[in-house]
This record gives structure tokens, sequence and C-alpha cells, in this order.
């Protein structure tokens, strides 16, 4: 009985901790993956402030000044890793604004102007297209899933967009929720990297872990999240930059805007960044900018998507071992489970899927 108390003081706390956070567990997710992350840098920091306390300590023994400097040394890990993941995320997202948002309301009225013209497909296209799915109708489970996609890909177009978009934009209402989000994630973020050496500890005490086993999952995650980091993220505004600049040269109007779009559809996989400028090819197509449409098709099946068939499996594989076609698969299941967070979470529970499995292996090793 005693030994088990501490235990449920334990289940407690994380039960009472559960139920003040609970509304926002997407917010919690991210911030502990965003924590494991940059919890290196952090470490790194302390480090330094360490050797430059010794040296204090040495160079002014016994001193007013040797106190002062100290006291304010014990802020530094914490000042510095704060000021460095603030700016890393806001300092993007701050040129993306100022890149795109001159040209968002603009962007969005021809995106919503292309889908009312069917991005401009001639009378006869449609017809066939219509005839099409009039012959479905004897298929119904074919004709329910064609629909399905259809629906799907204009809420893409038109809701997703319109509130990354327009919305980003406004004042009221969603911008209190947007800054508390945002405000709670860099909190927790923060908090659970301060407090990384206690959640370990008490991690293992409530499940009865080695700090080992522990140990080796914190790192198998570090790595996943890494190799998201570099294979999805980065690979995605590479793409975004790509297609702005072919969108550029093509002529396309609102470049920077059709650029963010691309960048956002961009990690889906197998589509991704054809959603952009593959419309957008007929568009100039049909339009009569033959020679512009043909360079913009070539661009984005060469460029963009080289760097797509190229460098993600190269990310990816770098920090999952796993075969590229489950880690399409895992972020496939991602998306449809949880949504865009499932980018992340999904090829994060392949990681961790993979690891228990590792344990496993490693406690029946012996016994073969």
């Amino acid at each position: 009985m005693f030994l088990s108390l501490p235990r449920l003081l334990y289940l407690l706390a994380a039960l009472a901790l559960y139920m003040l956070l609970w509304p926002n567990p997407i917010t919690i997710f991210m911030a502990a993956c965003f924590s494991c992350l940059t919890l290196p840098l952090y470490r790194r920091l302390r480090r330094e402030t360490g050797i430059w306390r010794k040296h204090l300590e040495h160079d002014f023994p016994d001193s007013r000044r040797q106190r002062l400097l100290l006291a304010l040394s014990s802020y530094v890990p914490i000042g510095g890793y704060v000021a460095v993941i603030i700016s890393s995320l806001l300092i993007p997202v701050a040129v993306l604004v100022l890149l795109v948002s001159p040209q968002a309301v603009a962007g969005l009225a021809r995106l919503r102007e292309l889908q009312a013209n069917n991005f401009q497909l001639p009378p006869h296209w449609l017809e066939y297209f219509h005839a099409v799915r009039r012959s479905l109708a004897e298929y119904p489970s074919i004709e329910r899933a064609l629909n399905e996609a259809i629906v799907n890909l204009d809420t893409l177009f038109s809701d997703a967009v319109s509130m990354l978009v327009s919305r980003s934009f406004g004042f009221v209402g969603g911008t209190m929720t947007v800054f508390w989000t945002t405000f709670l994630f860099f909190t927790l973020t923060v908090l659970f990297t301060i407090y990384s050496r206690r959640i370990r500890k008490v991690t293992c005490r409530i499940f009865h872990i080695p700090h080992g086993i522990l140990d080796r999952f914190i790192s198998t995650i570090h790595r996943a999240l890494k190799a998201i980091m570099l294979g999805i993220v980065l690979v995605a505004l590479a793409q975004g930059a790509l297609c702005g600049i072919g969108f550029a040269v093509a002529g396309v109007n609102q470049p920077a805007f059709w650029g963010m779009l691309a960048t956002l559809v961009a990690p889906i996989p197998v589509v991704g960044t054809a959603l952009v400028w593959g419309p957008l090819c007929i568009s100039l197509w049909f339009s009569g900018k033959t020679m512009a449409a043909v360079g913009l098709a070539l661009w984005g099946t060469l460029a963009v998507a080289g760097v797509d068939n190229v460098l993600r499996p190269f990310f990816l594989r770098q920090g999952i071992r796993a075969p590229f076609l489950v880690l399409i698969l895992a972020i496939l299941c991602g998306l449809s489970t949880f949504g865009p967070v499932g980018l992340i979470a999904g090829p994060v529970i392949l990681a961790f899927a993979m690891q228990a499995v590792e344990e496993g292996n490693r406690y029946y090793r012996p016994q073969v």
C-alpha cells in the first residue's frame, strides 16, 4: 500500500493537469513536440552558462560585480531559449505575412473566380466530365467516393484557404483565440523544457519504466521530429518558394499568394503542389498563354516535384527508419485522423510504435 501511494499521488497530479488543459490537446501536443525538438538547445545554453559562471568566479572573486553577474547569468539560459524559439517562429511568419498580405485579397478573389469559372475549362470538356459522372451513377460506391473527394478539394481551396488567409487579417473574434493559443503554446513549450528532467522522472515512476528505455523513446521521437522539420516543413517551404518563382516568371498575378498556397498543400502526399500549379497551368493554357502554361508545367513537374521526390524521402528516412511507402501511409492516416496536425502526429506515432517493438525485442532477445 505504501509503495503504491506515491504513484497514486503522481497519477492524481497528472489527472489534475489534464483536466486543466484538456480543451487544448493539439496545443499541448505541438508544444511537447517543439519542446522535445529544441531541448538540446536549452541544455547547450545551460552548459555554456555554467562555463561562463566558472570564469566569473575565477576572474572576480567575492566582489559585488561577481554577485551581480552571477545573479544575471541564472536567467541567461531561459532568456536565450525564449528569444530563439520566438524568433524562429515569428520571423518566418512575419516575413510571410509581409510578402503575402498585399496580394492576399486579390489572390483570394482570383481563386474564387477560377473556381466559379471551372478554371476556364472549355464547355465540351465540362460536358465530358459531367457525362463521366452520370455514368458513375450505376456504381454508387465509386460515385460516393468521387463526390467526397471533390467536396474535400473544394473545402481545401475555399474554406481552409479563406480561414488561413482572410480570417488571419481580421481583428474580431478569432484574433483573441489565435493570441491565446499562441501564448499557451509558447508557455507550455518553455515549461516542458524547463521541467523536462522532472517530467522524465515522474513518467518513469508512474509507469515503472527504466530511465534507459525512456531515454531511447525520447531520442527516437526527437529524431522523428527533426526529420519531419526537414522533410516536411523545410521541403514545403522550398517547394513554395520554387512555385512562387515559377508563377512570377509565367506571369501569374499575385505569385506570392499562390506560392503560399503551394506551401500549405505541399506536404499532402502524391498530389502536393500540383493542386495549385496544375489548375494555374490549365488557366494559362485556355487564356492563350501556351508557352507560359507549358513552362510552368515543366517547372512544376521537374523542379518542384523533383525537390519533393528527392529531399523528402531522404530527410524522413534519416530520422524514421521505415520504408518510404509506410511513411506516406502514416502521413495519410495522420491527416485523416487528426487533420493538419496529423502531418506531425502520424510519423511521430509510427516512430513511437517502431521503438516500442524494438524495446520488446530487447526484452525477449536474451531469452531466445
